[in-house]
């Protein structure tokens, strides 16, 4: 579907400013190359009035995530350290709200990664997921998940079932849905009287600043501004009291919500971050992203062609969906790319979304190219520190974003 209006604040007056051409779901991974998957307009509007970026086209949920999702959390070494430490913080943090009413509700808590630390910690858990593989693995380590959208319905039954919670957690998920004023009504309706909710996506300023065009992709529906999201919480008898920037996703904002009382007030993190964000009210604050994201392209794929000419073997590393993109908007097929190497069981023998390039374990890259293509980039530093060996035999890296380096 295309969009005419803003999903944050319904404003007609939305602009284009981006267009990465068709593109097939970015996690859903065939067993055969060049699939016929079926491929969807991907592109960027941009809302003057509440600084809402968002995508130009949504594709329907039950598209969306009822297919072969391919995404597990507890196969990315970086995202299992990252929710360790998470967790650490929260319980201290947050660890007496936590045990108010139902507990601890994490809303598409994927394989329980993050949810499996509260548990073990003593805290009664729920999770909510839609996609089935990922909920089945939470399952299978004792937690109980409901395998379903979170909508303000799905929040109602929960409450009716266990009562509120009083610590919500919603990570990477809020940019994912389609309907925002009904999943922050959900969280309205879960959250109890005195519980917090906290809630993590990537910035969109940051995304603009980082030209980090591969986090485009139709899971990824909406790229929050501080000042788009608290105008729907207020909707919703909701305020964001504290806003934090995390490292996730080469920027993310962690804003932690309580409901409207004469008591709940931002604090100086939520102010100065919504004057910051000031600049996006101008209509053409984003006039440049399409010929950037151009820019890149060409440099990236004349890299990757130099290197073909010189004999030098290319592999990809880490078959995200970032890589989808990529790869899709750049025109990158195996004859520039032979393989791409991944940790997660469920990819490997199949192949990159649109492409004719395998999937394999690093444990089978016993042939070891000359140049690897990074496609997880926002875990740059983790990579580096795990594959000094490649770099020792000589091996170079390609970092596509924010602007394509050798190095």
């Amino acid at each position: 579907m295309l969009l005419s209006t803003c999903a944050g604040c319904g404003n007609p007056g939305i602009r284009n400013v981006l267009d990465l051409g068709d593109s097939p779901l970015a996690d859903e991974f065939p067993t055969v190359p060049h699939s016929g998957q079926d491929r969807y307009p991907l592109g960027l509007q941009h809302c003057p009035k509440c600084t809402m970026i968002q995508l130009s086209y949504v594709v329907p949920d039950e598209i969306l995530w009822q297919g072969d999702y391919g995404f597990y959390t507890g196969a990315s070494a970086a995202a299992v350290d990252y929710f360790d430490r998470y967790a650490r913080h929260t319980i201290s943090a947050y660890g007496r709200t936590a045990r108010t009413g139902a507990g601890v509700l994490e809303i598409a808590c994927n394989d329980g990664t993050l949810l499996q630390h509260f548990a073990t910690a003593g805290y009664k858990v729920f999770g909510v997921d839609p996609a089935s593989g990922p909920v089945n693995a939470a399952r299978r380590k004792g937690l109980d998940v409901l395998p379903m959208g979170f909508t303000n319905d799905i929040a109602a039954s929960i409450v009716e079932d266990f009562g509120t919670f009083g610590l919500v957690i919603a990570n990477n998920v809020i940019a994912h849905v389609a309907d925002l004023d009904d999943f922050v009504g959900g969280i309205a309706t879960v959250l109890h009287a005195e519980g917090s909710a906290l809630v993590e996506f990537q910035y969109g300023p940051d995304l603009i600043a980082g030209n980090a065009y591969d986090h485009v992709y139709h899971e990824h529906r909406s790229f929050l501004t501080l000042t788009a999201l608290a105008q729907i919480l207020e909707r919703r008898g909701l305020t964001a009291v504290h806003a934090e920037h995390t490292p996730q996703q080469r920027g993310s904002l962690r804003v932690t919500i309580e409901h409207q009382t004469p008591g709940s007030h931002p604090d100086h993190t939520v102010r100065h971050l919504r004057r910051a964000e000031d600049w996006l009210t101008d209509p053409y604050a984003l006039a440049g992203m399409q010929a950037t994201a151009d820019r890149i392209r060409t440099l990236l794929v004349d890299m990757l062609q130099g290197f073909k000419l010189g004999g030098k073997k290319v592999a990809g590393y880490g078959a995200s969906a970032k890589a989808t993109t990529l790869l899709q908007w750049c025109g990158i097929d195996a004859d520039l790319v032979q393989y791409v190497v991944d940790t997660t069981p469920s990819k490997h023998g199949r192949y990159m979304p649109g492409t004719e390039i395998p999937i394999i374990s690093p444990t089978a890259d016993s042939r070891r190219p000359d140049v690897y293509l990074l496609f997880i980039s926002n875990y740059i530093g983790h990579v580096m520190r795990n594959e000094r060996a490649h770099a020792a035999a000589g091996g170079r890296w390609i970092v596509p974003v924010p602007f394509p380096v050798v190095v």
